[in-house]
């Protein structure tokens, strides 16, 4: 993964993403992937995902910790305190930086996806948090997105488990084991359980 700080700063966000930003999410939760899930893109993963307004759904892969951190990428004195690796969120706008993290006054736009948790798609508000970073935070290259109605045709289909979202799992340091231990806890959901702004 090569990114060049122009690239962080100036890359494209998918536009349904921008749309559901600064908006309160409708339901958020983790998207589970099912053994033997067909896409790559999600195979063995937990995704922390929101539904918006327009019934888009956005999210990051949680559990796809990269070997680069911002502090290799982008050498510099800037930057050197950020040692933890970058998480692959998603195949959506691979080039772009986006970030989890948690804060008690949101410190520009950014999508709300707990109480106190929030995921920055916009570049000024990445900038904002790399100057003045909260203890809670957490970069991904790329996110994850399904226009309306797609992400139900893939839990109608199977390929994924719901379990109710939670702050502290976002951030556990150790991930290897995240999936296995989801799938676990899932194991008694439906898939018509799912969330009812989904249906």
């Amino acid at each position: 993964m090569k990114l060049s700080w122009r690239a962080v700063l100036l890359a494209p966000v998918w536009a349904f993403a921008a749309g559901v930003c600064a908006q309160t999410p409708s339901g958020t939760f983790f998207l589970v992937a099912r053994p033997g899930m067909p896409d790559p893109n999600f195979r063995e993963t937990v995704v922390l995902a929101t539904q918006g307004e327009r019934a888009q759904v956005t999210g990051v892969i949680i559990n796809r910790p990269t070997d680069r951190s911002l502090a290799e990428l982008l050498p510099s004195e800037r930057f050197k305190s950020f040692t933890d690796p970058i998480f692959f969120g998603g195949p959506v706008d691979l080039q772009g930086l986006f970030a989890v993290f948690r804060a008690d006054k949101l410190p520009g736009e950014a999508l709300t996806m707990l109480p106190g948790l929030y995921l920055a798609l916009h570049p000024n508000t990445i900038d904002v948090l790399l100057s003045s970073p909260p203890a809670k935070i957490r970069f991904f290259a790329g996110y994850s997105g399904w226009a309306p109605g797609q992400l139900r045709g893939e839990l109608d289909r199977g390929d994924w488990l719901v379990v109710d979202a939670d702050a502290d799992t976002v951030f556990i340091k150790d991930t290897s084991r995240l999936w296995r231990d989801m799938v676990r806890r899932a194991s008694g959901v439906r898939v018509d359980a799912a969330p009812p702004v989904l249906r």
